[in-house]
């Protein structure tokens, strides 16, 4: 069925009416277009939403039904069909309990929806029955249905193979009007439909108003309304509220059982997050710089000490063991050149180059230090030779020193401990380490290196170095040691519970994302119940209206008077209300009705719905509607059926007389079709007006049967006989009774007391079942033959007699109509 977009402008007016804002206007759209909707609206993302539409939604193509044709199914054997005028008007199917009747009220719903709402209440027994008994092959249902104005009929047919053995196995088919073929029902768009309005009325349909929940009564019924888009859409909201409900409270209740165990930690980072988790709104900014704060430990001096410290990295021993060999082997060398030549040249060119200094800003004259020589241009020429000479000859020591040098370098950063560790570190370590003698103890190491070095030759360094680094080294690798474990000990006890809290931030910021959200999502629901409650009622009144007129026409003799029909309540609190009066005084209707009264109300319930105007189905199916019908009811249901035929197709199953003779009493235009099973499951179907032509009709056919002894015949003939001849009586009794103003019950009530031929053609002729001697006299006047039948039909039935049978059906028929 296509969207109600009459639905979609309501709700459009009602949202303009209320002036609902913006935002909660996009709410109640976007859940009404559905799931992805509502959550690309939430989530602030763009999404299309319903709009206005101003073209209408034609109305449904009236659909009728031609023909119910059945084999093998149920109690069905060979192919029958029951033929249908595809128009409004009231067919009746009448045949006793087993004569296969209801088969064919059960096979167009099993054609049309595929399964039978009559079998849910049935056992297994019953439910594994579906397959004829006698003639289970072929088994196939095939329902020809007319769409007004079309000159071909909808074939929907269901078969099963020899090989099936559950019902649900059918195979469906279904050839349109078009000349399509489909698989079933469902891809005509029919299902929906089918659902909402329900043209079957099984004798389970209306049992189910007393056994059904008020929820399950509601659900059969609301459908009708149209209005299942908006009441999917506040489900929909309901579910999204739940979900942001639960998780705001998940947030709270975490937040609680966070701070409680920060509490108990004693570490300040978790003091001040259990600090901020105290307040009613905590601060979430604030919590997310502690959780940085507390990562990077910038605001713990101590824990920055220590990680300075653990990050430092000495020289190992075998680097220490290096520079000291080296600075000692460079000591040694430079100790060497200093006793040869080579040791003195540097000096004695240092003499050569002040000397040419000399002479190059005096010019030639006497030596100034030997005052012997002569500082000429050819001493000139021999000192700068000599000079050169010297210079080759000082690499070597030149050589030596610079290597010394940067020993002596080495050995210095090796020394500069306070390069790498801060004094401070230490003190901030010494006052925090469960150990804090490992401080101590390397700083008496590092003292001790570091305060001989200033006043040691190379040569005594070295020795120092290999004595006392490696001690050194030691001292130090404890102290990391110790001061990891505090460190990881530290970062331990914070660890979950800065997990726990980070997680806590996360979910409390979708929290907070979450209070905005369910605060339109309250806004969008609380608009659309009362929308809701305002749109039921104002599309369940003609239904409810129409009830009521079913109800008043049912009722008869009734002192239950009903006051409506109401759709209460939502989800989980949904039901349908039936206030009634009994006598002046208020009560609920199902809390005091007798079961006949419940039936009638059952009626007055889901005809409505099934004759809705929406409903493309313009037939009505009714199984069993008389049962436990009080017998003024009949009457009712008489004239109720009548009114439905009038813009309806109507087809009623039953087993109970009363029905056709009401309506053939009231004068109610329908046509009756009589069902009968034969032996091996044959059913026969005959156009009959009324029970006593068709026991007439079933007396000649078995007087016919070649087949049957005359033992066994002429009982039967005489029984069927008997029976036309007590429906004459009947129709006569209720007829005159009623029409003087008795009441049906008493009426029915006598009809039930007079067992006999004679005592119920007694009340037919004298008003009173008491005077049996006065029949046979009073039939006689009608002539000899009349009371020569009636006495064959009354003896007949206890054994076989010598009366010609064809003579005594035409006679019974004679007498029957005198009777009538």
């Amino acid at each position: 069925m296509a969207p109600d977009q009459s639905l979609l402008d309501q709700v459009f007016d009602r949202l303009a009416e209320d002036n609902v804002a913006d935002d909660v206007v996009d709410l109640v759209l976007a859940a009404y277009a559905g799931d992805d909707q509502l959550a690309a609206v939430l989530g602030g993302e763009p999404v299309d939403l319903p709009e206005r539409d101003p073209s209408t939604r034609p109305r449904p193509q009236p659909l009728y039904l031609e023909s119910i044709t059945v084999a093998g199914f149920r109690g069905v054997g060979p192919q029958q069909s029951l033929r249908l005028q595809p128009h409004a008007g009231l067919t009746l199917v009448v045949g006793r309990n087993g004569s296969g009747k209801s088969s064919y009220a059960e096979a167009v719903e099993l054609a049309l929806t595929g399964d039978s709402a009559r079998w849910a209440d049935r056992n297994s027994v019953f439910k594994d029955g579906w397959r004829n008994l006698h003639c289970g092959s072929p088994c196939e249902i095939e329902v020809l249905l007319r769409a007004e104005g079309s000159a071909k009929p909808i074939r929907v047919r269901r078969s099963w193979r020899d090989d099936h053995t559950e019902a649900h196995q059918g195979v469906g088919h279904v050839l349109a009007d078009d000349g399509n073929h489909y698989g079933d029902t469902a891809e005509l768009g029919w299902q929906q439909p089918l659902d909402a309005y329900r043209p079957f009325l099984t004798a389970s349909d209306l049992a189910r108003l007393v056994t059904s929940t008020p929820s399950g009564l509601f659900d059969a019924m609301a459908p009708i309304l149209g209005i299942d888009p908006i009441v999917e859409a506040d489900k929909r909201l309901m579910r999204v509220r739940k979900e942001l409900s639960d998780q705001i409270s998940g947030v709270k209740a975490l937040r609680e059982a966070l701070r409680t165990a920060l509490a108990a930690v004693d570490d300040q980072r978790a003091q001040a997050a259990a600090a901020l988790l105290a307040k009613r709104a905590p601060d979430l900014d604030a919590l997310d710089q502690l959780l940085a704060d507390a990562g990077s430990d910038t605001n713990d001096p101590v824990a920055v000490a220590a990680r300075r410290l653990v990050a430092v990295a000495l020289p190992d021993a075998a680097y220490a063991t290096e520079v000291a060999n080296e600075l000692a082997a460079a000591a040694a060398h430079v100790a060497d050149l200093s006793a040869t030549r080579a040791g003195t040249a540097e000096q004695a060119a240092q003499l050569l180059r002040m000397a040419v200094t000399f002479h190059d800003e005096h010019g030639d004259r006497p030596c100034p230090v030997c005052g012997t020589g002569t500082l000429d241009a050819a001493w000139r020429t021999r000192a700068g030779d000599t000079i050169h000479q010297i210079q080759r000859e000082t690499v070597a020591v030149e050589e030596g020193h610079r290597r010394l040098q940067e020993a002596q370098a080495r050995a210095a950063r090796l020394l500069d401990l306070d390069r790498r560790i801060s004094s401070d570190d230490l003190e901030a370590l010494a006052s925090a380490l469960d150990q804090p003698e490992v401080v101590k103890r390397f700083r008496a190491k590092a003292d001790d290196l570091r305060s001989a070095a200033a006043q040691l030759s190379p040569d005594q360094l070295a020795a120092h170095l290999r004595a006392n680094y490696l001690p050194l080294l030691e001292a130090f690798t404890e102290l990391q040691d110790e001061t990891s474990a505090w460190l990881r000990q530290r970062h331990d006890a914070w660890r979950e519970h800065a997990v726990a809290l980070q997680d806590w931030l996360n979910r409390a910021r979708v929290g907070v994302q979450s209070e905005a959200k369910l605060k339109r999502v309250n806004a969008a629901r609380d608009w659309l119940k009362s929308a809701i409650t305002k749109l039921r009622d104002q599309r369940f009144e003609p239904f409810a209206q129409r009830s009521q007129e079913i109800w008043d026409e049912l009722r008869q003799e009734s002192n239950v008077e009903l006051s409506g029909m109401r759709l209460d309540g939502t989800n989980t609190r949904r039901k349908i209300s039936f206030p009634a009066r009994v006598d002046g005084t208020t009560t609920s209707a199902m809390a005091v009705m007798s079961q006949g009264e419940l039936q009638a109300l059952g009626l007055s319930v889901f005809l409505p719905r099934a004759c809705a105007d929406d409903s493309p189905f313009r037939f009505l199916i009714i199984d069993d509607p008389v049962q436990s019908m009080d017998p003024s009811k009949v009457d009712g249901l008489a004239q109720v059926l009548a009114s439905l035929a009038e813009t309806r197709q109507v087809v009623v199953f039953t087993h109970d007389n009363r029905l056709p003779e009401a309506v053939r009493r009231l004068r109610i235009e329908a046509t009756i079709w009589a069902v009968t099973r034969r032996d091996e499951s044959v059913v026969e179907i005959r156009k009959n007006s009324d029970p006593i032509e068709r026991y007439l009709n079933d007396a000649t056919s078995i007087l016919k049967a070649e087949e049957l002894a005359d033992n066994a015949r002429y009982p039967l003939v005489s029984g069927f006989c008997r029976s036309a001849l007590e429906a004459a009586c009947h129709e006569r009794i209720r007829r005159e009774r009623i029409a003087r103003g008795e009441r049906h019950g008493q009426v029915e009530e006598l009809i039930e007391k007079a067992l006999t031929l004679n005592q119920v053609t007694a009340l037919a002729l004298f008003g009173d079942m008491h005077q049996g001697s006065k029949v046979l006299t009073r039939i006689n006047q009608f002539g000899r033959w009349a009371g020569d039948a009636f006495q064959a039909c009354k003896q007949g039935v206890h054994g076989p007699g010598s009366f010609d049978l064809e003579v005594l059906v035409r006679d019974a028929r004679r007498l029957a109509e005198s009777l009538r």
